[in-house]
């Protein structure tokens, strides 16, 4: 084998396999017992990390999430293992932890992160393929601004003890947890917390930081890529993914097309949109999803870590002041978000051209 091609993935047919693999993963995961379609979703795994560490109280939605905490430890490994880790930052860290803020949650109020928004639209759901075409739209909204110059500070060249401080977190909190993970959530695991088998998702964590990594794994990175570049092969992973998470759907009968309430999501179609061309936007503005910044914050970049704290912070608020949707549709408080949100993207965008 070339270990050379596996370290540095650049061929369409590796990265279309990684991500396939990624949905394969993610699809097995829910069978496992994580809630329907939800085999990996950054976004609603943060808001039960959130609830275990005491930043909101809904027993419901708690859980020491195993699948975050692998995902930042697969993904330094990786980094170190290419010699890819490398601590800078101080570029725009309040940007970053504002936007990541507002990221979060959008993703709320869809009611999933844009991986999410793939395994929804491959459980057959209309609103996670209208919410998948609302990421799309905002995306290429963005690369009008990329064209026209826009770009936040670079970031520099940090003591290397500060990359380290969100690894050894994640190391002491995956120990701790593998002993006493069922005193993080509720009795029983309801809803938003049920999950699959602590080491399936540790170890399938771990799979996805390190594929992550290597890949550039990022469903709106993919389509800006494509959109500015004309380069196709990380789009090809993403409509990978899509592709065997529908195929496995379809083989477990987890397949339901259907144009009313999917699994634990709201009927909300316009709103759907909308939350997600908000992520979109701010995701190319600040370079990341919920996933795509805690591989970058794994790696070294502090002003993804920023945007990971910023989304923790987000995570614990959108439940304790109504901002997160449920099955009985998108709250006031969602909706004020959402839109306070886009208007945050939009000062950074028209303040933060290049030469401005």
């Amino acid at each position: 084998m070339n270990w050379k091609k596996v370290l540095f993935p650049e061929s369409p047919v590796l990265l279309a396999a990684a991500g396939a693999l990624l949905g394969a993963l993610a699809v097995g995961l829910a069978v496992l017992g994580n809630p329907a379609s939800t085999g990996l979703c950054a976004s609603c795994f943060l808001v039960n990390v959130a609830g275990a560490v005491g930043l909101h109280a809904r027993e419901s939605q708690s859980y020491l999430r195993p699948e975050i905490l692998g995902i930042v430890l697969g993904a330094f490994f990786a980094a170190q293992s290419a010699k890819e880790f490398r601590v800078r930052g101080g570029g725009s860290p309040v940007r970053h932890f504002v936007g990541g803020a507002f990221i979060l949650l959008g993703c709320e109020v869809f009611i999933g992160c844009p991986i999410k928004a793939l395994l929804r639209t491959a459980g057959g759901g209309a609103a996670g393929s209208i919410g998948l075409a609302g990421l799309i739209a905002g995306v290429l909204f963005a690369t009008a601004y990329l064209r026209d110059g826009f770009s936040l500070p670079a970031p520099r060249a940090l003591p290397e003890g500060a990359g380290l401080v969100l690894p050894a977190a994640a190391f002491l909190l995956l120990a701790l947890a593998s002993g006493v993970a069922e005193s993080f959530a509720a009795s029983g695991f309801p809803s938003g917390a049920r999950h699959a088998p602590f080491a399936a998702s540790a170890a399938a964590g771990l799979l996805f930081g390190a594929v992550g990594q290597r890949t550039r794994f990022c469903v709106t990175g993919s389509v800006r890529t494509a959109a500015l570049a004309r380069d196709f092969r990380e789009a090809g992973g993403t409509g990978a993914f899509l592709l065997a998470a529908l195929l496995l759907n379809l083989l477990t009968g987890a397949f339901t097309p259907t144009l009313s309430l999917e699994p634990g999501a709201h009927t909300d179609l316009l709103w759907a949109f909308l939350a997600l061309a908000m992520v979109g936007f701010g995701a190319i503005l600040v370079d990341g999803c919920p996933f795509r910044q805690l591989v970058r914050a794994s790696s070294g970049d502090l002003d993804a870590a920023a945007a990971v704290a910023g989304m923790l912070l987000a995570a614990g608020l959108s439940v304790r002041w109504g901002i997160g949707s449920s099955p009985a549709g998108v709250t006031a408080a969602g909706k004020v978000a959402v839109l306070l949100g886009v208007a945050f993207f939009l000062a950074l965008a028209a303040l933060k051209r290049k030469g401005e």
